[in-house]
């Protein structure tokens, strides 16, 4: 009886170390597989919100204000050098990117454009509306395994070494005057009349606000420091490019829209005690 009674003692705790291992299970699965569906929704995929961004860009892109091609009936000449550089980024690396200073300054077009983007939180906006994580490619951003194409957004992409200053450059302009002229007008966006690259470990550079010649502050040191930054930061993320390498290449443009080129925007995520990244893309008839 004795040797009944461990048996039976055995098998009642082997059923409650069961039933506590699977309530375990239970809930672990119950609330680590809706992060990781979160992660993947967040991190890689399109998203509603991405959508609506998208959207809301794409008719930006699509109205009268904005022109993809070289026009100089239609824009001063501000906006055909803009233009100039616009299109051999695209001819070059597969995209051209979005920015609201490329917009006709009418009716107020660009204050409403920078309006917007920043309510639509687009990665790595100013104040302005300039320098967003917003591209314009071609309907097709790759080739087909096997195939060359060029350009191939990408290959650009997964290159991952390109430098902002390099899709503002001109066919036959060296990199140092190149690397000036982003600098330069990335000062001027932000104030100063005129600024020259100079490269240095200390920073500011060489900038000149007036008639009087250089001039040195703390805020034109700040505004030297950010432009220095960004003209030598890193376009692509290693999250847009998992993301950009996970898109299907595209081969065959939507029959019934007649899209010719595509949107890709990156979202940073950060009202309501957010902070995370989605992306999203869509057609752009143009």
């Amino acid at each position: 009886m004795k040797k009944l009674n461990n048996k039976g003692f055995i098998l009642a705790e082997t059923l409650i170390v069961c039933v506590f291992l699977m309530i375990m299970f239970t809930m672990i699965y119950s609330n680590y597989y809706p992060i990781i569906g979160e992660y993947e929704k967040r991190e890689n995929y399109d998203d509603v919100d991405g959508k609506y961004v998208a959207y809301w860009v794409k008719k930006l892109i699509e109205s009268d204000a904005y022109q993809l091609t070289l026009d100089t009936n239609a824009y001063g000449e501000e906006i055909v050098e803009s233009s100039k550089r616009r299109i051999q980024s695209m001819n070059r690396y597969g995209y051209m990117r979005f920015e609201c200073k490329d917009l006709i300054a009418d009716d107020n077009q660009r204050d409403i454009c920078a309006a917007l983007l920043t309510s639509l939180e687009i990665s790595n906006c100013d104040t302005q509306g300039n320098g967003c994580d917003i591209y314009i490619t071609h309907y097709q951003i790759g080739a087909p395994s096997g195939q060359k194409m060029t350009p191939n957004f990408k290959n650009s992409v997964r290159d991952n070494t390109l430098r902002r200053f390099q899709e503002y450059c001109l066919d036959g302009e060296d990199e140092a005057t190149c690397k000036n002229a982003y600098f330069a007008s990335c000062c001027q966006q932000k104030g100063l009349k005129s600024c020259h690259y100079v490269e240095t470990n200390y920073m500011p550079a060489t900038y000149v606000s007036s008639e009087d010649g250089i001039v040195e502050s703390d805020e034109y040191n700040e505004i030297a420091r950010y432009c220095k930054r960004l003209t030598n930061a890193r376009i692509f993320s290693s999250y847009f490019k998992d993301y950009v390498v996970s898109l299907p290449n595209y081969s065959i443009f939507h029959a019934t829209t007649d899209a010719n080129y595509r949107v890709i925007i990156t979202v940073h995520h950060q009202k309501d005690y957010n902070n995370y990244y989605s992306f999203s893309t869509m057609e752009v008839v143009k």
